[in-house]
């Protein structure tokens, strides 16, 4: 008998702290619901304001594209959500934008964007039914409208005759090759195949002399001109024929 009441009176002295233990376990609950509706709700509202929208876009590494030409390539401006910013599409699109070599897109807590690009290189010029056209160190052509300033504009010559996608961009490969200052030295190339001939390059040199060279390897051909040139003689001009070795031809035979 005394053992059953002492039962009865543990299990009276527990009732409260079961009851305190139900409580808290209650309160936790409940805690965690106000926590999730009350993030649920800072959700909706900083994607409803402002907060959320892009603060800024920087775009480094320009020489002679502009930002808006760059940025004209996506769709992100201070209206786009910051959330909505994703890294590897612009750079997936900006990838594929003329004149736009390569390129790396960072978003940062602040909700600014970061855009660092590298530029192709100008190397050439052309000229279309429209206007002149940069040629590019891929082959691919920019339009020289869209530079407004003419400081901006790469020393290097007009190519004719390259209606060949695939010869333009041969020649922008072999042209990127040549030092700044050589490339500068050419007026113009001509892509020129004459009947029972091989195709050769006819460059046209802002000195008054023409280089027919073979279509393979200019790079290293037109290198040597400098030191050709200075076996001229004076005062004559002419054709210098570099097919392996190299042989001068004057334009006019020396007056005897």
């Amino acid at each position: 008998m005394e053992t059953r009441q002492n039962t009865v009176r543990s299990l009276e002295d527990r009732i409260p702290y079961m009851k305190d233990q139900r409580r808290k376990k209650a309160n936790r609950r409940l805690s965690t619901i106000l926590i999730l509706f009350a993030v649920l709700i800072a959700l909706v509202v900083y994607m409803q304001t402002s907060v959320s929208d892009v603060k800024a876009v920087n775009v480094n590494g320009l020489s002679w594209l502009t930002e808006e030409y760059v940025l004209a390539g996506t769709d992100i401006d201070t209206s786009t959500k910051i959330v909505q910013v994703s890294p590897k599409e612009i750079e997936r699109e900006l990838r594929a934008v003329p004149g736009v070599k390569d390129v790396d897109v960072e978003r940062s807590w602040y909700n600014i964007v970061t855009i660092d690009v590298e530029e192709e290189k100008m190397i050439a010029y052309s000229r279309t039914d429209q206007e002149e056209v940069a040629v590019l160190a891929d082959g691919s052509l920019h339009p020289t409208g869209g530079i407004t300033d003419p400081e901006k504009l790469k020393d290097g010559p007009l190519l004719r005759e390259f209606t060949d996608k695939a010869e333009l961009e041969k020649i922008a490969t072999e042209l990127e090759q040549v030092d700044d200052a050589m490339r500068a030295r050419m007026s113009e190339i001509v892509f020129s195949k004459q009947d029972g001939e091989s195709t050769r390059y006819e460059i046209y040199m802002n000195d008054g002399n023409t280089i027919q060279t073979p279509t393979f390897k200019l790079s290293q051909t037109v290198s040597k001109y400098g030191e050709i040139y200075e076996n001229i003689p004076k005062g004559q001009r002419g054709t210098v024929v570099m097919d392996g070795g190299y042989y001068f031809v004057p334009y006019e035979k020396p007056k005897e």
